[in-house]
């Protein structure tokens, strides 16, 4: 398993989607 690694990665994508998400709420 890669817990780690993917906790990791997933939290990131999560970041990245939520700033997309205000920069689109924003525009």
């Amino acid at each position: 398993r890669r817990l780690g690694i993917g906790r990791s990665t997933l939290y990131r994508k999560v970041r990245e989607y939520d700033l997309e998400v205000r920069e689109r709420e924003a525009g």
